[in-house]
């Protein structure tokens, strides 16, 4: 029987392409999809990062493809693209997850976290650029050849904060929070870039319903990084669960975008956030 309840969820051989595949979540995405027997096509800049991810799939004896691109990059990412499906004739499944939070911290210490009324334009279109034109730019790389298939499910990494606003209270009364070394907050661009990527997965879904492409997102919440202990005791009173959620957390929401058992679903925001968006 097709998509019997026995595979419904098996995604073995499927080509999965994750942009920002190095990253935090991405190589959490990228390890986990491995291990259940799919080809991760892993795509970042952060030649690092590739090379730490290279290394724990090397001790894991997992199988997984890796190239150093920057997503802005329109020449490099098509070459890979194509590469990519001269190979294995198809893309099933698009995974971005690239996410440039750091990009202001080149034009001065604390610039991405500056106050709105002080804020660095050049900072927010760069921002802006990485966390929102970089999804646009892969996208329609890849699903020209899922077009050709008239088959495809592309899932995009949006957050809780571009469904809510960020909490705060939780930032400004504690001067101690830092992130790599400065004062943070989560900024605007951030917040933009989020509810923009929602936006995008809606109306790609329905400009893609009848080629058989489907398109959605997940919007993780309070993912814990060894952040401050008062940062996580704030916003972990904020959450019905009360606590951050741990980046395996969000596997299972991939798994089942990625595979067929989420053939009638498209246009939709899963949102994993532990009851955040409901207070």
């Amino acid at each position: 029987m097709k998509n019997s309840s026995k595979n419904i969820f098996d995604i073995k051989k499927k080509v999965v392409i994750i942009s920002g595949g190095a990253g935090f979540l991405g190589s959490e995405f990228s390890l986990s999809l491995s291990t259940l027997g799919a080809i991760p096509i892993i795509l970042d800049q952060n030649k690092k990062n590739l090379n730490s991810l290279k290394n724990k799939f090397k001790k894991k004896k997992l199988k997984g493809v890796f190239f150093e691109v920057d997503l802005l990059n329109d020449v490099k990412l098509n070459q890979i693209i194509n590469q990519v499906v001269k190979k294995y004739n198809r893309i099933d499944c698009l995974i971005n997850s690239a996410a440039y939070y750091s990009i202001g911290l080149e034009y001065k210490k604390n610039s991405l976290f500056e106050k709105f009324e002080n804020y660095n334009f050049n900072v927010w279109q760069k921002s802006l650029s990485g966390n929102l034109s970089c999804y646009f730019k892969i996208i329609k790389a890849v699903s020209k050849h899922m077009l050709k298939k008239k088959t495809g499910s592309i899932i995009n990494i949006a957050s809780d904060v571009g469904i809510i606003s960020p909490d705060h209270r939780i930032y400004e009364p504690n001067k101690k929070i830092k992130y790599k070394g400065v004062k943070f907050n989560t900024p605007l661009s951030y917040s933009v870039s989020k509810s923009g990527i929602i936006s995008m997965t809606r109306y790609l879904a329905t400009y893609w319903a009848k080629s058989g492409i489907r398109v959605n997102c997940i919007s993780p919440a309070g993912v814990y990084k060894n952040h401050d202990k008062k940062f996580v005791e704030q916003l972990s009173e904020r959450i019905p669960l009360g606590r951050m959620a741990k980046k395996h957390e969000f596997n299972g929401a991939l798994i089942y975008l990625c595979s067929g058992a989420s053939s009638f679903v498209t246009g939709h925001n899963l949102v994993i956030d532990g009851g955040r968006t409901i207070w």
